[in-house]
């Protein structure tokens, strides 16, 4: 038997740091680069948007499948759907009112705010051939 895996000849100290030493860096020691990391990181920020949305994709179906049943409540063996019908929201085009009154650039300006800067980051898979 190798004998790596006599396992019984190992203190629990040794196996913990073994295994925390293989799962920090792998078999081989190998220490990806800091851009090979961040690769790492977008592709996999990337496969888990992609995910999300196939997940979002089946919710909808599901969802407009359970509505189509027409049942007010269906009861599942964890959860149960409830469906309930809802007044329209109201809205009030205060831009389309307030110009009506046809104020000046001054007013506007005066009353205009602009939030703060934020970033925007967008996952885009590569095309494939």
């Amino acid at each position: 038997m190798p004998h790596f895996l006599k396992a019984q000849t190992m203190t629990p100290q040794d196996f913990h740091a073994f295994t925390n030493s293989i799962l920090a860096n792998g078999l081989t020691g190998y220490q990806p680069s800091p851009a090979e990391a961040l690769a790492a990181k977008v592709d996999r920020l990337g496969q888990l948007a992609a995910e999300v949305e196939a997940l979002n994709i089946e919710a909808a179906r599901l969802r407009t499948e359970l509505e189509a049943a027409g049942l007010q409540d269906i009861h599942g063996t964890h959860y149960r759907a409830h469906f309930a019908q809802c007044k329209g929201a109201t809205r009030i085009d205060w831009k389309t009112i307030a110009a009506k009154f046809k104020p000046s650039r001054q007013l506007i300006a005066a009353h205009t705010t602009t939030g703060g800067e934020s970033t925007r980051m967008t996952i885009k898979a590569h095309p494939t051939h």
